[in-house]
């Protein structure tokens, strides 16, 4: 009896490491696989919810590949502005004036990656039915204010204000 449940234990506890091995080398073994998989945020449940054909979805696919190229230089000197700060940082006697030209910097670069994501998103946007629009809205507001869906913006979540469901128009909707 022992030795049946040390056994079972046994193969379970190597279904599970196989198991947590095979999802940690999958990406390293089949990198296409791993790369189609992680296609944009179309190929998923948005594209479920907005109820998107293939060309649009195709379309949306070629933008986001377009943006995170344009991104991508952004984000490294970003990336790289905070490694100057940090090492200023590190400096024993740091003045103010010191920080103020790489944190301008930091700024300019977040608000073009801001920018550049904007208007990102006003180009799919505008390739949207009215009713895909709205719920892509509901997307958007649900990212930048998450659990609020009111006509009042981003603003302090309040008890009870979270959202119902996906893409709605109004709290307390659900689709």
């Amino acid at each position: 009896m022992k030795a049946r449940l040390l056994a079972v234990l046994l193969v379970i506890s190597l279904g599970i490491n196989i198991g947590f091995l095979l999802h940690w080398l999958r990406p390293r073994l089949f990198p296409a696989r791993a790369a189609a998989m992680s296609s944009g945020w179309h190929s998923g449940p948005m594209k479920r919810h907005l109820n998107l054909d293939a060309a649009q979805s195709r379309r949306m696919e070629s933008e986001r590949r377009q943006v995170l190229a344009q991104a991508r230089p952004l984000q490294e000197e970003l990336q790289q502005k905070r490694r100057e700060l940090f090492m200023l940082l590190k400096g024993k006697d740091v003045a103010p004036a010191d920080l103020d030209p790489i944190l301008n910097e930091i700024a300019r670069l977040q608000a073009a990656l801001e920018k550049l994501f904007i208007l990102h998103s006003l180009k799919v946007r505008s390739q949207f039915s009215p009713a895909q629009r709205l719920k892509y809205e509901g997307f958007l507001e649900q990212g930048l204010c998450p659990g609020m869906m009111s006509e009042k913006g981003c603003a302090p979540s309040e008890p009870g204000g979270g959202m119902k469901g996906i893409g709605c128009a109004e709290a307390g909707e659900t689709e």
